[in-house]
């Protein structure tokens, strides 16, 4: 309020709210509201030089830096969050994908060893079948012949010796190939 009418006011007996009606009159007959604070929602007086405040009073302008900070604080937490849940989905995502390889893994092993086992009894039933039927064909078997490789199938497929230990366990007693010949 101006000194001219602080001057109009002076030993005058009002109340506060009069006194309080009569400046805001006198604000809205010269224009000297300006604006409102986003804070409170106080009118803003414009004051004889300067721009308009922006805000009533200090409070109010911590307040509204406190409430802007808040603001960018939860936009960094929420995107940190999104951040980690995104993260950890793909981190779910790719232990399903590292489970299922690891299960076709195993299930492949499995296979594999099946499949061993299998050509190895085969293999050890073609040698009993020869040693049955044409013993001579083992006593004289090349070193790259088919009773060599037979044996060594054998043995690749099971434990070195296997078949040996057969032949003499059904009853072979002559000279076992090598790869010697």
């Amino acid at each position: 309020m101006g000194k001219k009418e602080d001057r109009q006011l002076i030993g005058l007996r009002m109340r506060a709210s009069e006194i309080k009606r009569r400046r805001h009159e006198l604000d809205e007959r010269y224009g000297r509201i300006d604006g409102i604070c986003p804070i409170c929602g106080k009118l803003i007086r414009k004051p004889k030089r300067g721009p308009t405040a922006r805000f009533c009073s200090r409070s109010c302008r911590q307040t509204y830096a406190q409430r802007k900070q808040d603001a960018i604080d939860f936009k960094k937490n929420k995107s940190a969050e999104l951040a980690l849940d995104q993260l950890t989905k793909q981190g779910g995502d790719y232990r399903k994908r590292a489970d299922g390889k690891r299960e076709s893994t195993l299930n492949a092993h499995k296979e594999i060893k099946n499949v061993r086992k299998a050509s190895r009894f085969s293999c050890m039933f073609q040698l009993k079948t020869i040693l049955e039927c044409k013993p001579e064909l083992i006593e004289q078997a090349t070193a790259n012949g088919y009773v060599a490789n037979l044996m060594r199938a054998i043995d690749q497929h099971g434990t070195q010796g296997d078949a040996e230990r057969m032949l003499r366990h059904l009853g072979y007693t002559g000279p076992i190939p090598t790869g010697d010949k």
